[in-house]
């Protein structure tokens, strides 16, 4: 789920996701699985790792053997006003509202 980005930054996410696996060599792992729709990514870096590395093609020096995975409910849509408009009201993450979701983890053999 890797991308080549000049400047590193989070990258990767997958949306409107009901489940996923993840398995070892043999197979092995976890499934992950929600009745209301989830985003996430899984990369061999955490967020703070790729936000203090300058270069993307710094990545290598900062891989680990362990993946990190983000599950997310909600996540605000692009724009930032630097150089344009910020996102849409409707993409906006609304303050004073609960937001809330479940997930199952199970275990998982092909």
């Amino acid at each position: 789920m890797k991308e080549k980005y000049v400047r590193s930054q989070s990258m990767g996410e997958r949306c409107d996701t009901r489940w996923l696996t993840l398995t070892d060599k043999e197979g092995k792992g976890i499934k992950i699985s929600s009745a209301d729709t989830f985003d996430f990514s899984a990369l061999h870096y955490t967020d703070k790792e790729l936000f203090d590395i300058k270069y993307g093609h710094d990545l290598a020096d900062i891989y680990r053997a362990e993946v990190m995975l983000n599950l997310d409910c909600i996540q605000r849509g692009l724009g930032n006003a630097s150089c344009g408009p910020g996102p849409r009201p409707k993409y906006e993450i609304q303050k004073n509202t609960v937001y809330r979701y479940a997930f199952r983890m199970s275990p998982f053999t092909k």
